[in-house]
């Protein structure tokens, strides 16, 4: 049986299982059962606070360019200085990394958009570019160090807005309803709406199943797609995994 090794870097337990479930759905081949998909989670790696330092300095920005500055840069080198870790965590958990092989680099952002398309705004477009930059960062120093891409693993990135929470609610919330049900809203209230409670510790792993988790699936992944923009490249590269192991 074919295997291949998933590391995910996430905020929390919640957003862990909610990548984990999307990436299952993506990466499975279903009843055939010819793929073993093996999921660590980095648990000491963080990109949060990177994350939550960008959104706040790079709001203040009146001028220049969002990619170049001193926020972008130190964003930049915060998120390589994480990958750095989190692929020798990676590496400790297994006998051998191949290029089959993924980390799912996530955060939340905790930033709010009133309207799905205010993703292509601004310094917020900014984020998925220099993320790629700190990957290719990453690929310098490790081919500098006698890595072969055979070696290592193919690393995707993802911040969402405000929260995963978005992803639940597009899989569960008509689309024609979505913007004016869940967009506006910040995580805390998102919480509330999704799983009636913002403290989500408090949910059974049968209740978190019920009030998330289910409602992912290959029909809801289209419809996240189609409604959160920033799900968009992450989902279209992870689904050619699905086909190259």
């Amino acid at each position: 049986m074919l295997e291949r090794n998933i590391g995910i870097v996430g905020d929390g337990a919640t957003d862990i299982a909610i990548f984990r479930k999307i990436s299952e759905c993506i990466l499975s081949d279903g009843e055939q059962n010819n793929v073993t998909l093996n999921y660590i989670e980095l648990r000491r790696q963080t990109i949060h606070d990177a994350v939550e330092k960008y959104c706040r300095e790079a709001n203040k920005i009146t001028d220049g360019c969002y990619l170049t500055g001193k926020q972008a840069l130190d964003f930049k080198n915060s998120v390589t200085n994480t990958l750095y870790g989190a692929f020798a965590d990676f590496e400790s958990e297994l006998e051998l990394i191949s290029n089959r092989d993924i980390i799912l680099l996530t955060a939340d952002s905790e930033h709010t958009f009133s309207n799905p398309d205010d993703y292509f705004k601004d310094w917020r477009f900014s984020i998925s570019k220099i993320l790629v930059g700190s990957i290719e960062e990453f690929y310098r120093a490790k081919a500098r160090e006698g890595y072969t891409h055979e070696y290592l693993p193919v690393v995707i990135p993802i911040v969402v807005f405000p929260s995963t929470e978005i992803f639940i609610a597009a899989a569960k919330i008509d689309t024609q309803k979505l913007i004016k049900e869940a967009y506006g809203k910040k995580p805390r209230e998102l919480k509330q709406l999704l799983y009636g409670t913002t403290e989500l510790q408090t949910l059974s792993d049968e209740e978190f199943n019920k009030k998330a988790l289910d409602f992912i699936n290959s029909e809801s992944i289209g419809r996240i797609f189609q409604s959160v923009p920033e799900s968009r490249t992450f989902i279209q590269t992870l689904s050619l995994g699905k086909y190259s192991i």
